[in-house]
This record gives structure tokens, C-alpha cells and sequence, in this order.
């Protein structure tokens, strides 16, 4: 058993963040149906993907644990075999810009009346109103336009994104998640599905508390380079080592810190945990020195062990064999009924109960479509039928 048994999701993502809320609902036993266009979606084509690419589809985590079906919603048999599908699905996910599934005739208030039951997840760059809901944007664009991307680089240079998609899979992909969640259990008292409006703005907005708050209750615009976890700390800070690498610490209790002073012999820097900022810089200085004696790895070996807040800041390859993440199975090695070699991340969620599990991995588009299809009523012969006019792939 797993938590979502019996929980049906059609996805019509068309983006990695979306996806990536539906392939979290896949891992905990929904069954996940990828509504594919024909010929593959538009971001395919942008990047030059092939979706009847077998390793690529297998390789893509979004798309484990996903039946896949090409439906052309702009026929009208293929709109028909849609709402088919709508009458039995509890979730429907989609991340097109708002409008673009009201001309599909698939917006909420259109399948609200195909069944009431279901939770329409409709993820947006600015969401589904406001003046700048029809502007299109990608991950660095909404960290931008919520002051995120602001804070991130060196005090006196440009900023610059970080690598990890935070407005994509944080701001938009978690809250999705949470909200579907939030909108079944919703749905348990009231018998009702719901319209479930996310922007990855929203969301990348509230990830910033620390920031916001402070400005919201002094008035000063934070800085980066210039707050307690961009730099402006000797004791919350990234340093060079010997050979070349970085360490990173964050020892922003008092009892971490004067651990950390202990460990390196340096307990005449204890003062500066409490220190004025324009005493920080003097600190940085005398500890960028220290950093200086030793490799990266020595430094990891002489602290993990010391009861304080460090570690080495690693490259994805690093990371990916490091021994902790690799106990905590966040690699993964995955049958695959022709291909060999498969990998992926892990399960970040773990479930003592109901754990979350891949039964399969990604499939090129329209796989399921036969499978899928019969399991409406259409008969073999519709199926052909309706392949042949286009409506199906």
C-alpha cells in the first residue's frame, strides 16, 4: 500500500516545475496519466528533445511513475477521449499561461461541470489574475521580480541566479504539491474538488521571511553581501582552502561558533561572534587565513565531528557520492526493461508506513495510449479509428 493509492492525476505540465508536483504524487502511488500533445509540446521542440527518445524519457525523473497518452485537444474526438478521462481523474495539473486552457475548452470552470470532485492545479509565472498575469518568464525572472535575485553575489558585483531552479521547484513545484494535498483532504469533508492557483512568484516570495520581515518591521532594504547568511559574518561565511576548494560555515548560535573557535585553536576569535559589523571584516580576514593551512577535506575531517555548523562545499559529483546522501539511498540504481545504466535521485520524503517507490520509469509519449483508451470503452477499433483522424497518438 502506498499513500495515494487510488488517487488519479492527469498532468498537462508541459514545464519541469509542475511536474515535478506531479511526479511526487506518482512516487506515493498515484497514478499519474501525462497528457502529451502530438509531435511533443512546445518546450520540447525548443530544446530539441525527441519524445519517442527512449533513454531520454527513462533518464527524466519528472517522468517516472507516469503513464503517458497523446491526446489532440484541438479536435474534437480528442476533447471528447479528454473529458472521458476527466470524469475519472481527482487531480488535474496543468502550467499553461492563463487562457490557454479556457480556448482548450479545459478550464476549471469547464471540467467543474464534467466532475465536481476534481482539484485543477493551474501553475503560473504571476498567476491566474493581476497586471502582469499574461507576461511569461522562466526561474530567473521571478527571483528577480521578488528582490530573491537581489540577494544572491558578491556585495560589490552583479548578482546571479542560483543553479538549483529555486523559483521553478521551491516556489512553484512544492506549493503545488502542498496545495493539491491541502485540497484533498479539503475534498474528504466537503465532497467538493477546487481551483488551486499557483504563481511561482507567490511562492518564491514567501520563501524570503528573513529578508521580508526585516524590511517589513525597520524599513531598511537588506543588502546582499550584507545580512548574516550573504557574507557579512565572519562566522556565517564561505572561505578558500589550501587547495583551492571552499568551506562553508554557519555557526549562528554562540555554542557552535565557540566550538568551531576551539577546534582550530583560534579562541581569541570567540569576540567576534557578537561583534559590529564594521568589526566583521577583520574577523573574515583572520579566519580566510586559517582556511588557508589546510585542504578542503582535511578541514572536513579535523570539524564534522566537533559539534558545530560546517561542511565542504562539494561539486554535483562530490555530492552525488557522498556517503551520507548515498546511505540515505538519494542515488538510486533503476531496472529498466531495455536500457542499462539508469540512475536517479532518490525520495527526499521518507515514509516509515507507506514509502514512497518507482514502479516505472518515464516512457516516450503515447505509450499508454492503447491501454489508457481501453480502459475508457473505446473498443480496438475506435482506437485505430480515431489514431487515423489525428485525435489519438
Amino acid at each position: 500500500m502506498q499513500a495515494l493509492d487510488g488517487i488519479t492525476v492527469l498532468d498537462l505540465a508541459r514545464g519541469y516545475p509542475p511536474a515535478h508536483s506531479t511526479m511526487y504524487l506518482g512516487d506515493f502511488g498515484a497514478r499519474v496519466i501525462k497528457v502529451d500533445p502530438p509531435g511533443g509540446s512546445r518546450m520540447d521542440k525548443t530544446l530539441g528533445i525527441d519524445p519517442q527518445d527512449e533513454r531520454f524519457a527513462a533518464l527524466n525523473r519528472m517522468n517516472r511513475n507516469k503513464d503517458t497518452i497523446v491526446i489532440n485537444m484541438q479536435s474534437e474526438e480528442g476533447l471528447s477521449v479528454f473529458y472521458r478521462l476527466v470524469k475519472q481523474a481527482d487531480v488535474l495539473v496543468e502550467g499553461f499561461r492563463p487562457g490557454v486552457m479556457k480556448r482548450l475548452r479545459a478550464d476549471y470552470d469547464t471540467l467543474k461541470g464534467i466532475n465536481p470532485r476534481l482539484i485543477y492545479c493551474a501553475a503560473s509565472g504571476y498567476g491566474s489574475d493581476g497586471p502582469y498575469a499574461q507576461i511569461p518568464g522562466h526561474d530567473p525572472c521571478f527571483l528577480g521580480i521578488t528582490g530573491a535575485l537581489s540577494m544572491c553575489g558578491p556585495r560589490d558585483g552583479a548578482p546571479y541566479a542560483p543553479s538549483n531552479y529555486v523559483a521553478d521547484m521551491a516556489g512553484a513545484a512544492m506549493h503545488g504539491l502542498t496545495g493539491i494535498l491541502i485540497a484533498l483532504l479539503a475534498r474528504e469533508r466537503t465532497g467538493r474538488g477546487q481551483f488551486v492557483d499557483i504563481s511561482y512568484a507567490d511562492g518564491t516570495l514567501s520563501l524570503m521571511d528573513f529578508d521580508t520581515s526585516s524590511f517589513l518591521n525597520t524599513g531598511v532594504v537588506p543588502r546582499r553581501g550584507e545580512t548574516s547568511v550573504t557574507g557579512a559574518m565572519v562566522w556565517g561565511n564561505i572561505y578558500q582552502c589550501k587547495d583551492g576548494e571552499y568551506f562553508v560555515i554557519a555557526c549562528g548560535e554562540p555554542h557552535f561558533w565557540e566550538n568551531l573557535c576551539r577546534a582550530i585553536g583560534r579562541e581569541d576569535l570567540l569576540p567576534y561572534h557578537g561583534a559590529p559589523p564594521q568589526e566583521q571584516e577583520k574577523g573574515i580576514a583572520e579566519l580566510s587565513k586559517v582556511f588557508l593551512t589546510k585542504a578542503r577535506d582535511e578541514w572536513w575531517q579535523l570539524l564534522k565531528d566537533k559539534n558545530t555548523c560546517v561542511a565542504p562545499v562539494y561539486n554535483i559529483s562530490e555530492a552525488l557520492n557522498d556517503p551520507q546522501l548515498l546511505h540515505r539511498r538519494m542515488v538510486l540504481e533503476v531496472q529498466h526493461p531495455t536500457l542499462d545504466g539508469m540512475k536517479q535521485i532518490g525520495f527526499p520524503i521518507k515514509l516509515s508506513d507507506t514509502p514512497a517507490q518507482i514502479r516505472n520509469l518515464g516512457r516516450v509519449a503515447g505509450s499508454d495510449t492503447p491501454k489508457i483508451m481501453a480502459e475508457l470503452g473505446y473498443s480496438p477499433e475506435d482506437i485505430q479509428r480515431l489514431r487515423q483522424e489525428g485525435a489519438i497518438g
